[in-house]
């Protein structure tokens, strides 16, 4: 029986990195990296720029805080080609490749990342879940003009699935993510193993999560019956 006032959620959209894949520890490794090959020695982002960003927002930031004078879009490319040598091999966020087999076989499923959409086809035949998620709607940071937190990435996938999107349900790990989702009119779960500034980004989302084997039972039936109620919901 469906909560009063709740609406049903017809698609679930995913974030990729940190959120379906770990990856996130190895942002930080290569911009140090990349940014030491430019002689800066031990140089650090803070979290809000780098998690749910391109590579292209990135390089605009180092470029601006360090006066390295490359190329700005050649240092995007440069950054990306170390992170792709260090991600090769994908280690899942726990669960989660349960997790999208579940939701699609109970509702719609996309793939919105600031990663361009050809990792996002990479990572998700690692996890062996192409076959669930519509290839209209994986959304990779080089088909957007604004990424996240801007919402044009969520909003271009829900147009994609023909769903509303107060009828969609985004898990996410990084603040841009949460403030995209949330711009879109949707609702969205944090999901916390892998991200940072945890308690002003649960702030930010619906319903927390620690991981998807934290997710109660029956979870994908209830959002799509509208039985659940996520709101302030943590899921430990």
């Amino acid at each position: 029986m469906a909560a009063t006032g709740i609406r049903p959620v017809r698609a679930v959209l995913f974030d990729l990195d940190g959120t379906l894949v770990d990856t996130e520890v190895h942002t930080d490794e290569t911009i140090r990296a990349v940014v030491a090959r430019h002689g800066v020695a031990d140089f650090a982002l803070p979290h809000s720029q780098t998690r749910g960003r391109t590579w292209a927002h990135v390089a605009d930031v180092i470029r601006e805080r360090t006066k390295i004078s490359r190329d700005a879009a050649e240092l995007a490319a440069e950054l990306l080609a170390c992170w792709s040598e260090a991600t090769a091999s994908v280690k899942p966020v726990p669960g989660a490749p349960d997790a999208v087999r579940a939701a699609a076989s109970t509702m719609r499923v996309g793939v919105v990342s600031s990663s361009p959409r050809a990792v996002i086809d990479d990572f998700l035949e690692q996890l062996a879940v192409s076959a669930c998620v519509d290839p209209r709607a994986r959304i990779g940071g080089d088909d957007v003009s604004h990424g996240k937190p801007d919402p044009e990435g969520f909003l271009r996938a829900a147009r994609a699935l023909d769903v509303d999107p107060t009828e969609v349900l985004v898990f996410e790990d990084s603040q841009a993510g949460l403030l995209a989702a949330k711009a879109a009119g949707m609702r969205a779960v944090f999901i916390t193993c892998c991200a940072s500034d945890i308690p002003a980004n649960t702030r930010l989302a619906t319903a927390s999560c620690t991981d998807y084997r934290a997710l109660p039972t029956g979870f994908w039936q209830r959002i799509a019956d509208a039985s659940l109620d996520l709101a302030g919901r943590s899921f430990t």
